[in-house]
């Protein structure tokens, strides 16, 4: 435990300097041991912080055991906080309405996301985060501390995003808020060593995080290789995950075949409009037609939000 002892040092010596922190949380293993390391410092810390929220960005198109998992777990350390006079403060934050997912997609008629048009992340999960990091300014001052799990040892592309946004060992800027310091303590961590880790608390606090190792080892086969993210995600030809979580709850497999359905419109360029910039021709959003045909598809397997669909049809006037 000597590495653990000495990150959780760390963030002592870091913490001293912030009021306020918070904790960008996904309900994973590495948000979870992120939490976990945050708990010890601030225990074993004389200036303790005034506030420490826990961000879960709720995309509104997640899973629901992911989303239950994650709750289970904001629970468990609001609890724990309480319990040794630490203000864990949960936050669960959603999009605004302009902004969520089917919104954009049958409303404004956004292709479904992919490498080259991923317009999923910002609106869904960034954005959110953004306006409460905002929020936390305009009341206290400063903006808070962000902490976050992130680490280097998850596959190559992440791994070239983390160096390309480190400024100075382990510290970063939040996306669009240059005065806004995220600080990343477990960079250097492997996965066995999270694990190992989120282990000794379960001991060390006498509690059970079982739901959270189910979902990585028995639902998956593989405690390395889980990932957390929303059911419509598009940025992967198979999402393996959801298709494991749905060996044991068969509800989700009309999830996994509406995903597909979302991937072959996506990659069918002639239910887009054409749209003329400069001279020249475009792919524009899809057509009223396809737009229509998303929208009944999915309220046979989904009860879409009322609001969600009342802006939907304002959209639809409009254009």
């Amino acid at each position: 435990m000597t590495k653990f002892h000495s990150i959780e040092k760390e963030i002592v010596e870091v913490i001293q300097e912030w009021k306020t922190l918070t904790v960008t949380f996904s309900g994973g293993k590495d948000s979870t041991a992120l939490t976990f390391a945050l708990l010890n410092a601030v225990k074993n810390c004389k200036n303790k912080p005034h506030k420490i929220w826990i961000l879960y960005a709720n995309t509104l198109v997640e899973p629901s055991p992911l989303l239950q998992t994650a709750k289970s777990s904001l629970n468990i350390f609001k609890n724990l906080g309480k319990k040794i006079g630490i203000p864990i403060l949960p936050q669960i934050l959603i999009p605004e309405l302009k902004d969520r997912f089917w919104v954009l997609l049958i409303g404004k008629g956004y292709p479904p996301p992919s490498i080259r048009f991923r317009w999923c992340s910002e609106r869904l999960k960034i954005r959110p985060v953004r306006n409460f990091l905002k929020e936390v300014k305009e009341k206290y001052g400063e903006y808070p501390l962000v902490l976050t799990g992130v680490r280097l040892d998850e596959g190559n592309n992440r791994k070239k995003n983390l160096l390309r946004r480190l400024t100075n060992d382990k510290w970063m800027k939040y996306e669009g808020l240059k005065e806004c310091s995220v600080y990343a303590p477990l960079l250097s961590l492997t996965t066995d060593e999270v694990w190992e880790y989120i282990k000794y608390n379960e001991k060390k606090w006498g509690i059970n995080m079982q739901y959270l190792k189910k979902l990585y080892s028995e639902e998956f086969g593989s405690m390395n290789g889980f990932r957390t993210g929303c059911w419509v995600c598009t940025l992967v030809k198979k999402d393996q995950s959801l298709e494991k979580l749905a060996e044991s709850k068969s509800e989700l497999f009309p999830l996994i075949e509406f995903r597909k359905f979302l991937l072959e419109i996506r990659d069918n360029k002639k239910l887009r409009n054409k749209v003329r910039k400069n001279g020249k021709s475009y792919l524009g959003p899809l057509n009223k037609k396809t737009r229509r045909k998303i929208l009944k598809k999915l309220e046979g397997i989904y009860k879409l939000p009322s609001e969600e669909k009342k802006l939907i049809y304002e959209m639809w006037r409009k254009s």
